[in-house]
């Protein structure tokens, strides 16, 4: 197959000839006459496809059929929410709404008030970070979860109570998540790193092949499965997916106020949660690294940042960090040193902005550090932690770059990159013989003020179109 008439950064006007999943070639646009099926771009520029390095893909596909509470300012707006939905419940199923900002509320959450709502229906409600949730009476009783007066589950508590409630709705979950990838080409996404709680790599192997290239993640609590399997980070599942990197979560979120870090949070002795003692993250490292399983550090708090730097230190594993919401002066340069990369989503420090200068006003300019990360030579890659923010690549290139949205004025720009750049870190491949056919033509130039709503006309995995509007 011949991608026709072509623009390609630094090789002007171009014909792009596919074979086997690869491209085969590259020739100035006209120039020969084609043996194969021919796709005129008609002067379209043409990009690497987008990858999105952080998604729980089961939770992100369960998330679009939730109650939506995300513009709620308080718990009784909440509950409001939750009740005008309770009609429409599914009989034997708790009614789940998503999008809580406690952080960002003036009142605190209570069970009881989800109580009055709904004595007999279990409720949940989960926070827009996945690191806590809010639940009624019920709910307690359904999990056998002993629930106190605020009705929150916080961290690792919180997860497994979530896990269990969508593994109520797995037998039609698997429908969510085809729909939900097949419609990924619409905005020039090629991959997708999965990294939900549940054993990933299992569930990849049940289902079918997807349409997007999926590395799918290893937890702790799955590491006995890894070794049994002896699958690698990198080998084949099925189809497209492949295993993924050893996540492992060190600490809480800014959301959530349990971001491990050096100082307490306002008006609190409380410095967040550490998930993972450092001597254990240790021995989580090096097992991994026994299993072929290259590690992906959940850190977000500037304290969690720097003991997986200390982890990656002693035990001369590399990997990544994923979120490194803030970091030190001194942990950046280490991060650089030991050619540790940082997974980050752009579009959080946005949604995040106001909890930024509630928590950590006093080191704000620690925060979301985009630009100091990439000229330090780290390997920085960008996502969304899907559905914290929506899935679309062009949302965090935007974010990376503008570091506004809505009018708003950039937040901290001296930390913005510009639009190549943002565009290399969302991409694992380039547009160069031998490069996998990942390809993604735009309906429009890449212009800052354009990125957010970006039309994409073609997008093709592998060498198979999985969207056009040509």
């Amino acid at each position: 197959m011949r991608l026709a008439n072509a623009r390609v950064d630094g090789a002007g006007s171009v014909d792009v000839d596919i074979d086997s999943g690869r491209i085969a070639a590259l020739s100035p646009a006209g120039s020969t006459v084609p043996s194969a099926d021919v796709l005129d771009l008609g002067g379209r520029r043409l990009i690497p496809g987008l990858w999105d390095e952080h998604v729980h893909v089961r939770t992100w596909a369960v998330s679009s059929r939730r109650v939506d509470v995300r513009a709620a300012t308080g718990p009784q707006e909440v509950a409001a929410l939750v009740r005008a939905a309770l009609p429409e419940a599914e009989p034997g199923l708790p009614v789940v709404a998503a999008g809580m900002r406690d952080g960002l509320w003036g009142g605190a959450p209570s069970r009881l008030l989800l109580d009055d709502i709904a004595p007999d229906v279990p409720v949940m409600v989960v926070s827009s970070d996945l690191h806590s949730s809010w639940s009624n009476a019920a709910l307690g009783r359904l999990l056998g979860i002993d629930l106190d007066g605020t009705g929150m589950l916080r961290e690792a508590a919180s997860f497994a109570a979530a896990t269990r409630v969508e593994s109520m709705v797995a037998d039609r979950a698997d429908a969510w998540i085809g729909e939900a990838l097949a419609d990924l080409g619409r905005r020039g996404v090629v991959g997708l790193v999965d990294l939900d709680f549940d054993d990933a790599v299992r569930a990849w192997e049940r289902r079918a092949a997807p349409p997007v290239r999926i590395d799918a993640g290893v937890y702790p609590h799955d590491l006995d499965a890894a070794a049994e399997r002896g699958a690698r980070t990198g080998d084949p599942i099925n189809g497209l997916a492949r295993v993924g990197p050893l996540k492992v979560i060190t600490d809480g979120s800014l959301g959530t106020r349990t971001a491990y870090c050096h100082a307490p949070y306002p008006g609190t002795a409380d410095r967040g949660v550490l998930e993972v003692p450092p001597e254990h993250l240790e021995s989580l490292l090096r097992r991994g690294a026994e299993l072929g399983l290259t590690p992906a550090i959940h850190a977000i708090g500037d304290a969690a940042n720097a003991l997986a730097l200390d982890a990656f230190a002693r035990t001369g594993i590399r990997g990544r960090i994923e979120h490194a919401q803030l970091l030190t002066d001194a942990d950046l340069a280490r991060m650089a040193t030991l050619r540790i990369g940082a997974s980050i989503q752009p579009e959080h420090m946005l949604d995040d902005r106001e909890l930024v200068a509630r928590y950590w006003g006093d080191r704000a300019t620690d925060a979301f550090r985009i630009g100091s990360l990439v000229a330090a030579g780290i390997d920085v890659v960008l996502g969304s932690d899907a559905p914290v923010t929506p899935l679309d690549p062009w949302l965090a290139i935007s974010a990376a770059v503008t570091r506004a949205r809505d009018g708003d004025p950039p937040w901290q720009p001296a930390e913005a990159v510009d639009v190549r750049t943002a565009l290399r870190l969302s991409a694992r491949s380039r547009i160069a013989v031998g490069e996998p056919a990942d390809l993604a033509a735009l309906g429009d130039d890449p212009e800052p003020h354009r990125l957010r709503t970006m039309p994409v006309d073609l997008t093709m995995v592998a060498g198979r179109i999985t969207h056009s509007n040509l």
